[in-house]
């Protein structure tokens, strides 16, 4: 049995308005749900001086935090030590995203988050129309078909969990995962 992989986090807002209001709560509720990435073996802990970082910021922000990704203002990413999560996403979800928005930002959160723990997206990002989607597909962009889903699926947790990648990978074309369904 592998011994829990403790992530230590600080949660940081850098926009206070209504619709942004509760994310530090939102993000940690997500991280410490028994339905994420504990289930693979990770266990979460907020600190104010983590060396890992969840950060809510406007367009222009995210862009910097993200460089070299092209995120356009838009989207949001795991830079090496940074979750950068785009806060016209947050508070209004995606044109594609079909679900409702707290389900799309504890998505986000998982996503951006499974970065960090070095996941990856799968390489097929439905891979059976009608059930929900891997937390790792760019459901933001596209389901597919799938359904909106906002935790990690059970194939997507035992990849996890073999911490075969790197902990907050930094600038590279991010590969398709290896790892699917059975």
């Amino acid at each position: 049995m592998q011994l829990p992989v403790r992530i230590e986090l600080q949660v940081e807002a850098q926009t206070a308005d209504p619709g942004t209001a509760g994310f530090d709560d939102v993000v940690r509720e997500t991280l410490t749900d028994p339905r994420g990435w504990q289930g693979a073996g990770f266990t979460f802990v907020f600190r104010d001086d983590a060396p890992y970082r969840v950060v809510l910021a406007e367009g222009p922000e995210v862009d910097r935090l993200c460089r070299p990704y092209d995120v356009g203002g838009r989207f949001s990413c795991q830079n090496g030590p940074v979750v950068a999560l785009n806060a016209d996403r947050w508070r209004n979800a995606s044109p594609k995203w079909t679900g409702d928005l707290d389900t799309y930002r504890r998505m986000l959160v998982n996503h951006e988050v499974g970065h960090l723990l070095g996941q990856h997206h799968p390489a097929v990002q439905c891979p059976r129309r009608g059930q929900p989607a891997p937390v790792m597909a760019q459901q933001s962009s596209e389901l597919n078909g799938c359904l909106p889903n906002p935790w990690p699926l059970r194939w997507e947790l035992d990849c996890a969990a073999r911490h075969e990648e790197p902990l907050a990978p930094g600038y590279e074309n991010h590969p398709r995962s290896s790892c699917g369904p059975t």
